[in-house]
């Protein structure tokens, strides 16, 4: 991000204050594994038990897979079950793009035990469809080979978990012949195993991968990559003959993943990269010429850059593009994407031809953003007894604009963080070299919203626009002291670096993240932002009660006639009474509740939702 060179010189400062005293102070910055995934939550709704079922005929060898699909589940003509997650953001540095992630979530995105976080157990499995070997013996020399990576960008299995292999025989025994204990991160490993038991070779032969997970303490995230079962093998026959990207194509901007058109326009050279950058490998033994290519279109179909080149003598790579020029591309007002295509020409005739392209896509909208879109882990703050909790994370106007409200995504968590309130607030400048916080705009009696669309991130409106000059501010999260809101979780793009850019306060002093990742917490500018379901905030001149603090009763109105559902809850989420409100006013009484402090939820009628705090006196 481009900040003055003091902002630099400031986060050095605070990074070595914090890290001499790191040893002296307990943890206040915490990750967690995601107790979610969404993607495949999204998935299940559209899927149908008829898609994974055990195909006609057995297939035939060679079988082979790398998971370059676009499903996040397996493919159905190999596999005959669907726990396995195939992303293409969980592993690092794999040998193709697209990875199996078996963890501690079953195929619809939850925990297996939501209710005994301490228990071990057999999670997910990895079952190919029958293969026919009845006319192979043990003289044809059967290998099955594959790779695998503990943890990624998840977390490490522990080592009472595992990753296990098993082989169905004739018999109707699953055999287990290879397993791993739980690890840290490490590079991708290739395992060789030979196929020579005589109850192996018939027509229905399986082999299914299982991963053994401790539930709630960690996902137990194992990646596994490039399974090939062929005959005529050896244990030397280890190259993968095949040309293949592995990860993402670095973005078109210097840090940010997303930011407004209208503020790239004011120094476009200043965001782009000099070059951006797609990695491939040579997973096999040819050193030869390989040719590649790239083009950069909008989504109209217009192209705005394209070029070739071929590179060659290595066994990795990657293919440097340079930035084209934008400064024409759009009026300043517009919201477009750019999808850049990256191919190669495999230099191995027979390898698989689904790995050799990959895209990415550009996104110019009303959001600034660091994080990719995706999140892997869950982030919260360690409060101190009876002290608030804050996370503030820097960004940039480059024109003077209007922020309208900020999208975030939260991380669900057991028991839920539905109740769990926050302040939202906009800071100028925070307190990290001196001085005071300069405050300029709080929206209290927030509360986490869990979207139903893969990695959606809830959006929450300002009531009062805040008009900014050009200029640092910074985004912010506050927690209130001694209540049920310490560790709200928020999600985290952990392949991202937007760490760097992230403080965070429990000891009454803002300190510098220490912690890899980017929030999902971006910024909205520009026009009013339109009401949709995911504006989940129902502004102050919607609706109001009064008197709060109240006794007897309290009156509920709104700015217009219309029907909605009042809900009012205890701290811990527990409802204690439900009404209807049919009009602009509702008085609901209050006398029997006990003293303290209870929450009220609007639901109109379009589903937004909205709660405020309230006190009987």
């Amino acid at each position: 991000m481009h900040i003055p060179f003091y902002f630099c010189i400031k986060r050095l400062s605070l990074l070595l204050t914090v890290i001499f005293f790191a040893t002296t102070v307990p943890a206040q910055e915490m990750l967690l594994p995601l107790h979610e995934n969404v993607i495949l939550q999204t998935a299940d709704q559209h899927k149908t038990s008829g898609n994974f079922r055990q195909r006609p005929t057995a297939l035939s060898l060679p079988f082979f897979e790398d998971f370059t699909i676009n499903s996040p589940y397996p493919d159905p003509a190999k596999w005959a079950d669907q726990s396995a997650w195939i992303n293409n953001n969980m592993a690092v540095n794999p040998p193709s793009r697209g990875v199996a992630t078996l963890d501690a979530l079953d195929s619809r995105g939850i925990p297996y035990d939501s209710m005994q976080p301490n228990n071990t157990i057999y999670a997910d499995s990895l079952s190919s469809l029958p293969i026919d070997l009845s006319s192979y013996q043990a003289s044809d020399s059967l290998y099955l080979s594959f790779f695998y990576q503990p943890q990624g960008y998840g977390f490490a299995p522990k080592p009472g978990d595992s990753l296990m292999l098993y082989l169905h025989q004739s018999n109707g025994v699953w055999q287990k012949v290879w397993s791993v204990a739980g690890d840290t991160l490490q590079p991708f490993r290739q395992v060789m195993i030979p196929i020579t038991n005589a109850q192996c070779f018939y027509e229905n032969f399986e082999f299914r991968f299982v991963n053994k997970a401790t539930i709630g303490i960690s996902n137990s995230q194992w990646n596994v990559d490039y399974i090939r079962l062929d005959a005529n093998r050896n244990m030397n026959d280890t190259a993968m003959h095949d040309m293949a990207f592995t990860q993402q194509p670095t973005t078109l901007l210097n840090d940010f993943t997303q930011m407004p058109y209208t503020h790239f326009a004011t120094n476009p050279a200043s965001f782009l990269k000099p070059e951006f950058e797609c990695t491939f490998k040579n997973n096999g033994d040819n050193p030869g010429l390989v040719d590649y290519g790239y083009v950069a279109k909008t989504l109209t179909g217009s192209t705005l850059s394209s070029g070739t080149g071929n590179i060659g003598g290595i066994i990795n790579g990657g293919i440097v593009a340079p930035v084209f020029p934008m400064y024409n591309i759009s009026s300043a007002t517009d919201y477009f994407t750019i999808e850049h295509t990256f191919y190669l020409t495999d230099i191995y005739p027979d390898a698989p031809a689904d790995n050799d392209t990959i895209r990415q896509q550009q996104v110019f909208g009303n959001a600034f953003a660091y994080d990719d879109g995706t999140a892997e882990k869950a982030y919260f703050l360690n409060l101190a007894q009876n002290a608030p909790g804050k996370v503030a994370v820097e960004y940039a106007l480059y024109r003077p604009d209007t922020l309208r409200g900020v999208a975030i995504r939260f991380a669900r968590q057991v028991p839920t963080g539905a109740y769990k309130d926050f302040s939202l607030v906009v800071y100028r400048e925070i307190a990290v070299n001196g001085g005071s916080d300069d405050l300029i705009y709080q929206q209290d009696f927030n509360f986490p919203e869990y979207m139903d669309t893969a990695n959606q991130l809830a959006v929450y409106r300002f009531e009062e626009p805040v008009v900014l000059n050009a200029g640092p501010f910074y985004i912010g999260i506050v927690l209130p002291a001694g209540g049920p809101s310490d560790s709200l979780m928020i999600a985290l793009d952990a392949n991202r670096s937007g760490g760097t850019h992230r403080y965070y306060n429990v000891l009454s002093q803002w300190e510098p993240s220490l912690l890899p990742g980017a929030l999902m917490v971006r910024p909205l500018v520009g026009a009013p932002l339109p009401v949709a379901l995911d504006t989940v905030n129902i502004t102050a001149a919607d609706w109001m009660i009064y008197p709060n603090p109240a006794e007897n009763s309290i009156t509920l109105t709104l700015s217009q006639a219309g029907s909605c559902q009042v809900d009012i809850t205890d701290l811990s989420g527990r409802r204690i009474k439900s009404e209807a409100i049919n009009g602009k006013s509702k008085v609901i009484t209050t006398a029997e509740l006990s003293p303290g402090i209870y929450l009220i939820r609007l639901t109109n009628a379009t589903g937004q939702q909205s709660t405020r705090k309230f006190i009987r006196q």
